[in-house]
């Protein structure tokens, strides 16, 4: 293994941002397979709204002190923000260990997993974008307006988004390296893929979740990603503070971990040789 001189934070701030400027321009430029990608998200929230908007007509104007508009905004959220997650990052170490390509990048001038992570961003931010300006008018005319926030109340949200993306990063670069370890890493991803879909609150609001699941979603790093998602409930003014110290514990104990794991797998890929 070439041993990796160390750059200023700047030189490196500088190279993963080019990383994702350059995957950004590559993303823009395959338009169709873009247009499909928002499609699907669209019609998706679509269909989401929809199946609320009978299901509440049915039950009442409340569940759980949840009304219609805030649980399909909130639904709405983390169908958003997953363009923002980096749950590509597997699939994508684990086609380019397979293809033997992996070994070589490990001797690259920079941090493989790092650029895994911004090279996903690039992509995603397209995404991102188009999906709030097809999806808020949509939703608007559907469900009607998001309740009102303060200021305070957005700029927590921003908060939450923010840190949930670190831990999305974090859990799923982690796991990643699975695919290094054992033959068919897919099982892994699979569970905590879909753990972070059901406590992150994919087709059902937190807040309609039982009492323990709700306690899970917010002690477990599942559901951490995506806390971003009960910006519209009742008690987020005060919830706010400890899902945000939450993201953060998550945060530094799968830096930590992966960091680890990370250090273990170029050993054993150097002694192996790939």
């Amino acid at each position: 293994m070439k041993h990796k001189k160390p750059g200023s934070v700047r030189q490196h701030i500088a190279k993963y941002t080019a990383i994702t400027a350059v995957t950004l321009k590559e993303t823009l430029y395959h338009r169709n397979k873009l247009i499909s990608t928002v499609f699907i998200s669209t019609f998706r929230l679509i269909m989401l709204a929809l199946i609320y908007k009978y299901a509440y007509a049915y039950l009442g104007t409340t569940i759980n002190g949840i009304d219609q508009t805030t649980a399909v905004w909130s639904i709405a959220i983390y169908h958003i923000l997953l363009f923002t997650q980096f749950r590509s990052i597997f699939r994508t170490i684990k086609s380019e260990h397979q293809k033997g390509s992996l070994e070589v990048q490990l001797n690259k001038p920079y941090n493989y997993l790092v650029y895994k992570c911004f090279e996903q961003l690039g992509k995603g931010i397209p995404n991102l974008v188009i999906n709030l300006v097809i999806s808020i008018p949509i939703l608007i005319v559907l469900v009607g307006p998001p309740p009102a926030l303060t200021p305070l109340l957005a700029v927590s949200a921003l908060l939450l988004t923010i840190c949930g993306t670190l831990v999305s990063a974090a859990i799923y670069a982690c796991i990643s390296l699975t695919n290094l370890w054992i033959e068919d890493a897919e099982p892994v991803f699979w569970i905590v893929d879909k753990a972070v879909l059901i406590l992150g609150g994919a087709y059902i609001p937190i807040a309609l979740f039982p009492p323990r699941a709700q306690t899970a979603a917010h002690f477990s790093p599942f559901g951490a990603p995506m806390f971003a998602t009960k910006i519209f409930n009742p008690n987020f003014a005060y919830e706010w503070p400890s899902l945000l110290l939450m993201q953060v514990v998550w945060i530094v104990v799968f830096i930590l971990l992966t960091h680890t794991y990370y250090k273990a797998t170029q050993k054993v890929l150097a002694i192996n040789g790939g």
